[in-house]
């Protein structure tokens, strides 16, 4: 412990000369004053002791101390909850004594470190600490990945000293988990659950087909179906819509092993939401039957989109863009040049201009038809944008700028957004999204303006826009502020493995955009089809008779599902809007009603969702044990059976590099807000007034 102060230190002298100088003047110079010599010098001495301290404070001293903290070994037990272990051939033992058992090794673990344990399935979620362990085996899909993702950012500072993996092995979503593994700065003792031997089973391995279709026309459907131990075995697949024979194929099995893909072509008659159930025969001896059955959907538009998107310059942000489009059968996409383009404006349904209007290129003839027709716009600008002309353009985002500068932004989710909803995963990667280059400058965001994406910039968040949208007499037109979001698309493949997430912000965004304008005053928007473990989210927009967003009334919604099952809920108000998030529901078709009133006017809108079926968790039951090998490997950690489950811990315990980490750091404390030194100081003077009231002094 050492003394600090922001004057010198040579000041202290000063101090304590005042306070010997302030006593004796006080009590030394008055020798009328008749006090005993013994008194009169302990008051003396008191008095100026109490005034050195005061004196002392000016100096603004402070307590620098060292102190030792340690940090305990974090060891973290990521739990399989997947419905595989349901299906299991041993799954007897994971519905009656598995959560016993964790719950022992937990117990173990924790005699000497401290313990965190997650339930790992669709999403990772911490169980309570004080609570005895509940595995339901409830999840309907595996992402093993983000495991290692959640823990390297919510553990960054923490002393991790192993992660225990009790798991199949079998992952469904997300990137392959040993890739993530290799990274991370401990151990990985991974438990293999489940069999990794072949179990008789028929099942559907897979369908492939797309979510859309136009109608009169044939999509394709390829189904694939598997079959262990089952060679010489005849089965039927049948493939029906509403008890309507679509298709029936017999299915000869043969070897220990087979696979097999069914193709066909169904034809888009009629328009609307279509279920198409997929049947195949149930077999003597199969470990179970769920995955021989499931359904799926289609949805049957009646007319493509005509987007165009034309660029200033070739670009990757307009390939990138041009590609999720293309994933639907709603869109018809055209892409040029401005310099090219020769198309027929009012034939659109949505224009994305890149970088345009440009310095240099003002497309004023382009920009005065798409104005004229009411065409949806979707602005994105960059460093050649005429940022001078694009303010002009009434789009509910301006930008003035003084110097041709640029921004490095990261997108920030706006909680408050309303005018559609994403998937709970898209949310979260979007703010692991890579920085795209903004326009520096100054925004100014209209009041009618939907804010979907702010700017973080240097690691702080700000109300600059980075995608917006607006509405202003029935035309939408969107905005993105930056270029370079086809790094969106490359970071998501990175760490998902596919594009989902990438495609579903731009197409979300397009469908927006592009849809016809509603012009009721009561508006609902929602998905046709949500899955079973996602969230059932609906929007809502309420005009006034002059056509301004307003949100004061309460909107109500009633569900009805299955028989006489009936959800009840209000929305919430967010922003100008409304949202709501009735959770997760059971597989089938829900008609809804949403009902509010704006002064003598009463509101009602009617529709229907499908929720559906998850099979990912029954598409493949053998356990892949050789994988939790190699990431144990990888991570000098090990590999454990089921059976060797008591095993866990004594590794852990006898692992010397998990151990408690000690570190020092410095303490400093202000001398003023001591209440020790503060105390002190009263108690001195409070000594010396009690003497001198003793010797009959005032």
């Amino acid at each position: 412990m050492s003394l600090l102060a922001e004057h010198s230190l040579w000041l202290i002298p000063v101090a304590i000369a005042l306070g010997v100088g302030y006593a004796l003047f006080l009590y030394f110079r008055n020798h009328n004053i008749e006090f005993e010599k013994g008194h009169r010098i302990a008051m003396a001495s008191l008095r100026g002791l109490a005034v050195t301290l005061m004196a002392l404070l000016l100096m603004s001293p402070m307590l620098k101390r060292t102190v030792k903290e340690t940090d305990k070994p974090v060891v973290i037990v990521a739990v399989d909850n997947s419905e595989s272990l349901r299906a299991a051939p041993d799954s007897s033992f994971y519905l009656k004594d598995y959560a016993a058992r964790v719950g022992e090794l937990i117990a173990d673990i924790g005699s000497q470190y401290e313990v965190k344990t997650y339930l790992v399935g669709d999403e990772n979620r911490l169980t309570p600490e004080n609570e005895a362990l509940q595995i339901p085996l409830n999840d309907k899909s595996t992402n093993l990945s983000s495991l290692f993702e959640e823990m390297e950012m919510l553990y960054a500072n923490r002393n991790v000293g192993a992660v225990v993996m009790l798991s199949d092995g079998i992952y469904n979503t997300g990137a392959n988990p040993y890739y993530r593994a290799e990274k991370v700065k401990y151990p990985v003792y991974t438990v293999g659950l489940g069999s990794p031997e072949l179990s008789t089973d028929l099942l559907i391995a897979g369908v492939d087909y797309n979510k859309q279709a136009l109608k009169g026309n044939f999509f394709p459907v390829e189904i694939k179906v598997a079959a262990n131990k089952l060679a010489g075995k005849r089965a039927e697949l049948t493939v029906s819509e509403n008890g309507n024979t679509i298709l029936t194929k017999s299915i000869q099995i043969s070897g220990k092993q087979h696979f097999e893909t069914v193709k066909l072509s169904i034809e888009a008659k009629n328009s609307g939401l279509h279920g198409y159930t997929i049947d195949l025969t149930e077999l003597d001896g199969e470990v179970t039957y769920k995955n021989n059955h499931t359904k799926f959907y289609v949805e049957v538009i009646e007319q493509r989109d005509k987007i165009a998107i034309v660029y200033q310059s070739p670009h990757p942000d307009v390939a990138a863009i041009k590609e999720a489009l293309e994933q639907t059968d709603s869109y018809e996409v055209t892409v040029s040049s401005i310099d090219q383009f020769n198309g027929t404006p009012s034939d659109y349904s949505l224009f994305i201009l890149h970088q345009l209007p440009a310095i240099g290129q003002s497309a004023a003839n382009l920009l005065t038809q798409i104005r004229k027709g009411g065409i949806s716009t979707l602005y994105i600008l960059g460093p050649k944008s005429d940022l001078n002309s694009f303010s002009g353009l009434n789009s509910g985002v301006s930008i003035t700028q003084s110097k041709a500068l640029t921004n490095q932004a990261v997108p920030v989710y706006n909680e408050n957004f309303t005018s559609f909803s994403f998937s709970e995963e898209t949310r979260q990667l979007m703010g692991r999204f890579p920085p795209v280059k903004t326009v520096f400058g100054t925004y100014k965001t209209a009041v009618s303006a939907n804010v979907f994406l702010y700017q973080k910039v240097s690691g702080v968040d700000t109300k600059y826009p980075l995608i917006a949208f607006n509405e202003n007499s029935g035309v939408r037109t969107g905005v993105i502020t930056g270029s370079g979001i086809w790094q969106w698309k490359l970071y998501n493949f990175m760490y998902k493995e596919n594009h989902d997430a990438f495609n579903e912000i731009i197409n979300k965004t397009a469908l927006y955009l592009a849809s016809r304008t509603d012009k009721s005053q009561f508006r609902v928007q929602h998905a046709q089809v949500f899955r079973e473990n996602s969230d059932v989210e609906f929007t809502a927009e309420l005009y006034n008779d002059s056509y301004e967003l307003i949100n004061e009334p309460d909107v109500k919604m009633s569900i009805k599902g299955h028989g006489d099952t009936t959800y009840e809920a209000q929305f919430s108000k967010q922003n100008n809007g409304y949202y709501l998030n009735v959770g997760e529901l059971p597989t089938g078709t829900y008609q809804w009603t949403a009902t509010t009133q704006s002064g003598n006017k009463k509101f009602s809108k009617s529709g229907q969702f499908t929720v559906q079926e998850v099979m990912l968790e029954t598409a493949n039951l053998i356990a892949d044990h050789d994988l939790l090998k190699s990431i144990s490997t990888a991570t000098n950690g090990q590999f454990f059976t089921r059976d060797q489950m008591k095993e866990v811990a004594k590794a852990i315990k006898a692992n010397e590099n998990i151990k408690t980490i000690a570190t020092y750091k410095k303490r400093y404390k202000m001398l003023l807000s001591s209440p020790w030194y503060l105390g002190a100081i009263l108690l001195l003077l409070g000594v010396e007034w009690f003497l001198r009231k003793l010797n009959g002094g005032y």
